[in-house]
């Protein structure tokens, strides 16, 4: 009894000066405080990457993650004037910048960031304000080459069920992908002993472009929003396809799926979370979306139902139509982390976040400790072992013990290849995706004689310097903003209806939607002009 108490005692006595060396490290480091727009549980103050970060820096973060809505979280932080040493506050990061809560970062970059220097070197003017200032760094800069991907960032996805039973056949055009879903969903009604879906579209929220966007990509354009950028005469000109006749096909064949009860008659009803738990169920035979919103879905299903894995296709409203619906890859401009007029060290955040972008901390963020988390083939390339693959596809062990969303995530990052010719990330190294692919997705890939689903889509457009229009901020209480505000009004008023109403009643819904946007595009589309022909001589 006495031995046990005697080892209770040693323990306690050898946690006590665990936390006392701990806390004496702590008292030796730097602080920095951050808020950081994403949601995650608090950081516990270790982790494989962390741990080697700090003792390399010397800086402690202190980190304040989302919690809440974002957009009334900036409100009250800049009505308050009250603010980090950095912040990142994904698309209401200007709205710091206009409020003058943002330092220019050019002449630190200058005398103290030589990887930032390096690395961004591509997107520093394209990081320039109008006022000749840069006040933030994006996330996953490019400074190489961009690397390939499994997956392109949009498609309409079909179900490999109804693939694998039609031959694996090429999709072009919208009616043909949804007379395969129509045909295979009343040959087969059900599916684990659920009704099958055979499409369902996404219209929660901010998300509802996952609906709106479908015209665009029609026409065989990448996303660039509620506008589309038209060459003509050598020159961009912006057009709308809100009232389009595209717009008007899209809308009228959803209506008719909806009609069959082809189309899910619960999707303008449907969260987020709905969408994506009916798309892991395996019963869904189509949607469209960008591929990051149902990738969490993806992974369920290659992991549960890999006979229902979903395929993207670049399908267009004609066959004749030449897409180029693959985007470029390219840095968003328009968001990232930036130093705060509050930071007492100004020089210290960005010599913090300079030390992040080395290539060799991105090495460890992305891949880890060499020998230990991945190996180096004889040239020089970069690769996984079974056991080390095991490892990260283990979400919670990559981030509480391995670290990397806590330093990854919002920071900025480099994507692409790097200067040997390995990926930054992973899942991008050339000679892994492929390989690293589950055997469904071979299957298919093999089907169609490609090695990833981009080999599906044409070349992206190369010579668009602005792209994305997108990431163009519209001037905060501007005509341009205001304009838009009401066309979302419109969407989220007519777009359900548009669909979920009788056939026999889609004209007149069509006059009502084409009336009331009617005269909201014009200021949006002279300030979008604006800006891109700006772009377009200055980046």
């Amino acid at each position: 009894m006495k031995k046990g108490f005697s080892i209770l005692i040693l323990m306690l006595v050898l946690s006590l000066a665990f936390t006392a060396v701990t806390a004496a490290q702590d008292e030796d480091l730097q602080e920095l405080d951050v808020f950081i727009s994403v949601a995650l549980p608090d950081y516990s103050g270790s982790s494989i990457v962390g741990d080697i970060i700090r003792e390399d820096t010397g800086i402690k973060l202190n980190r304040e993650y989302l919690v809440g809505d974002l957009e009334q979280k900036v409100g009250l932080m800049i009505a308050s004037q009250d603010y980090p040493d950095m912040l990142v506050a994904a698309h209401f990061t200007d709205k710091f910048v206009e409020a003058g809560a943002l330092i220019p970062l050019e002449d630190l970059i200058e005398e103290h960031a030589p990887n930032i220097k390096k690395y961004y070197a591509n997107h520093l003017d394209a990081l320039t304000k109008e006022d000749g200032h840069i006040y933030y760094l994006p996330q996953l800069a490019i400074p190489f080459e961009p690397a390939e991907r499994r997956y392109p960032a949009v498609g309409f996805f079909i179900s490999k069920r109804v693939l694998e039973a039609n031959d694996y056949p090429i999709i072009k055009s919208m009616d043909q992908y949804f007379q395969l879903i129509e045909d295979y969903q009343n040959e087969n009604p059900e599916y684990n002993e659920q009704n099958t879906i055979g499409y369902t579209t996404l219209f929660d929220s901010w998300r509802r472009f996952a609906t709106t966007n479908g015209p665009m990509h029609l026409m065989g354009y990448p996303n660039e929003g509620g506008f589309v950028p038209v060459k003509e005469g050598g020159e961009y000109v912006v057009r709308p396809y809100y009232g389009s006749n595209v717009e008007k096909y899209y809308y009228g064949k959803l209506n008719e799926m909806y009609n069959k009860g082809v189309m899910d008659q619960e999707a303008f009803v449907s969260n987020f979370d709905q969408y994506l738990e009916k798309l892991s169920s395996g019963r869904v035979l189509g949607t469209h979306n960008q591929y990051w919103q149902i990738q969490q879905a993806q992974e369920v299903l290659i992991d549960e139902h890999p006979d229902n894995i979903m395929i993207p296709f670049p399908v267009t409203y004609d066959p004749i139509v030449e897409e180029h619906v693959r985007e470029k890859p390219y840095v968003q401009t328009t968001q990232g982390m930036g130093i705060t007029v509050d930071a007492e060290d100004p020089v210290a955040a960005i010599k913090y976040l300079d030390y992040l972008v080395k290539e060799e901390t991105q090495h460890l963020l992305q891949w880890g400790i060499e020998g230990e988390h991945y190996q180096v083939d004889e040239d020089g390339m970069f690769y996984r072992t079974e056991e080390q693959l095991a490892m990260f596809q283990d979400p919670a062990w990559v981030r509480d013990e391995f670290g990397r969303h806590y330093y990854y995530n919002a920071f900025p990052s480099l994507t692409g290849l790097d200067s040997n010719g390995n990926s930054y990330m992973p899942i991008r190294q050339p000679s892994a995706i492929y390989a690293n692919s589950s055997d469904a997705e071979k299957e298919v890939m093999d089907a169609y004689g490609v090695k990833s689903f981009t080999g599906l889509y044409n070349k992206p457009f190369e010579d668009r310097k602005y792209f994305p229009l997108w990431t163009i901020t519209l001037p905060t209480n501007s005509e341009a903003q205001i304009e838009s505000t009401r066309m979302t009004d419109a969407l989220v008023q007519h777009i359900p209806t548009l669909v979920m109403d009788s056939t026999d009643k889609f004209e007149t819904n069509w006059d009502a939607y084409t009336e009331q946007i009617n005269g909201l595009m014009d200021a949006q589309i002279e300030e979008y002009q604006k800006q891109i022909d700006w772009r377009m001589e200055n980046w």
